[in-house]
């Protein structure tokens, strides 16, 4: 339950090509109790919009977790699995939770942040079901969604460019690194010279989310200083091709992650897309990878020296080839700030 990839399968969000989670729970029936009471409470926890990632839930389902495998319910005859004293917890902690916690309300949402402005900007909004593509002075091309409203200047400041947010939006920007393009979205503002990303930031959504699809940006927290402050300084989540940050509005916390389904990025370096390995070298299959995807590999050269890899990996996404990859080299790996982490016994 405290596992974030496992979480990720039973809530639906990882991508149909990833089919660990269904593998692994096909090879070991013996488990099946167990996993379908992992998937009660995270769903519970879901319906009662908790965080599992709070340091007191955490702490709240570890205890849960210690207790023995039944238990007797005080002055009174009635017996538990450890499962349903979870179930019951959940539900306490979880009603607990939405009467005494603050509701999510972004601290500097859309309609403040326009109203702010000293000359007031156009406003687009779309009303409709499908994507709105918005040309901008400068080249700029922003594809807005549905339910999204964009506001921006019909012509740009002489040193900057800036646009404001809520809801979803894909943007396409005209390079110039003279003027930095910002978009203010709720508790985040994203910092770019020339790329192409995404962002959503819908005002009841629990997270803010930034995609990089080509180029760098800089994304900051609105916390980290004034809007003035975020066009000089520099500071801030780097993120590239890939990537993504997510701000969590509870707590308050920005992150940065790889994408749920990275795919192979176009560089003006000619990149080898040759997935199919014959006997090589696992240091040589890493190199590959982060060429063709654009991710840092962390392992432990001298513990993998002896691995070598005979596999066609042509077809596969990311996750997929790792996945059959650590398998080979007895292996496991893990996100860890748009990283990823092989661990591994090494190979005889």
């Amino acid at each position: 339950m405290l596992d974030d990839y496992f979480r990720k399968w039973v809530n639906g969000v990882l991508p149909k090509e990833d089919t660990f989670w269904e593998n692994w729970e096909a090879g070991h029936p013996e488990k099946a109790a167990m996993i379908s009471q992992a998937k009660f409470v995270i769903r519970a926890l879901e319906m009662e919009h908790v965080s599992i990632n709070d340091e007191r839930l955490t702490e709240k389902i570890r205890q849960i977790i210690d207790i023995t495998e039944e238990k007797t319910l005080w002055n009174s005859g009635w017996k538990l699995s450890w499962w349903q004293w979870a179930a019951a917890a959940v539900v306490i902690f979880g009603l607990g939770w939405f009467y005494i916690s603050p509701k999510i309300i972004p601290q500097s949402n859309y309609e403040e942040m326009v109203s702010g402005q000293i000359h007031p900007g156009i406003e687009k909004v779309n009303n409709s079901h499908e994507p709105m593509k918005i040309g901008l002075s400068d080249g700029s091309v922003i594809t807005l969604q549905p339910n999204s409203k964009l506001n921006y200047p019909e012509t740009f400041a002489a040193d900057k460019r800036e646009v404001y947010l809520s809801g979803e939006g894909f943007f396409d920007i005209a390079k110039n690194p003279d003027k930095p393009f910002l978009v203010y979205a709720n508790e985040i503002v994203t910092k770019v010279l020339g790329t192409s990303f995404s962002i959503k930031a819908y005002d009841k959504d629990l997270d803010v989310v930034v995609k990089v699809v080509t180029g760098k940006v800089s994304v900051l927290s609105r916390k980290s200083g004034n809007d003035e402050e975020a066009v000089s300084k520099p500071e801030g989540l780097i993120l590239y091709p890939n990537q993504m940050a997510v701000y969590s509005r509870a707590p308050e916390k920005l992150t940065r992650t790889l994408i749920d389904n990275p795919v192979l990025i176009k560089t003006s370096k000619k990149v080898s897309s040759d997935f199919n390995f014959d006997a090589t070298p696992i240091t040589t299959v890493f190199e590959t990878l982060e060429k063709g995807y654009g991710v840092t590999i962390v392992y432990d050269t001298e513990v993998l020296k002896n691995c070598t890899i005979t596999a066609p990996l042509e077809n596969e996404t990311l996750y997929e080839k790792l996945d059959l990859i650590c398998k080979v080299i007895r292996a496991s790996y893990e996100v860890v700030d748009a990283q990823v982490v092989i661990t591994s016994r090494g190979c005889e």
